[in-house]
């Protein structure tokens, strides 16, 4: 119960699981949900009934808010990670909005507000912070 307390307390993602209860387990699974639905872009697409390998794609890999079936193609909005909304880029709807909302979400910001560089951290090359 202490550990839960002391988790919830900490910044980040923290959350206390029993290894040997369990416990916790719904907490856990609810953070790391969060997390890479965060990894996700939003996009906004009509496919041609001829292209159905992409919406099967979106359907496996991203997350679909909705889906409907035009005269026209196949409508869907989703989130989706990076690589698939680009390879969409021709299929959306109004190609100004999904911009926008790439550019707002390829910035991450620490807890000082500063961006986040992946690759450095990727490759081992950060600097660790002095508390």
């Amino acid at each position: 119960e202490d550990l839960k307390y002391e988790a919830a307390m900490m910044s980040g993602n923290s959350v206390a699981v029993s290894s040997l209860t369990g416990d916790g387990m719904e907490d856990f699974v609810a953070t790391v949900e969060e997390s890479l639905m965060g990894l996700l872009l939003p996009i906004e697409v009509e496919i041609p009934y001829s292209n159905g390998k992409e919406v099967n794609l979106v359907q496996e890999v991203g997350h679909v808010e909705s889906i409907e079936f035009r005269e026209t193609g196949t409508y869907i909005l989703a989130r989706v990670p990076a690589a698939v909304a680009n390879r969409l880029k021709p299929y959306y709807v109004n190609p100004n909005a999904t911009e926008n909302s790439e550019q707002n979400s390829a910035k991450d910001l620490d807890s000082d507000g500063e961006e986040i560089d992946w690759v450095a951290l990727g490759r081992g090359r950060h600097t660790a912070k002095k508390m």
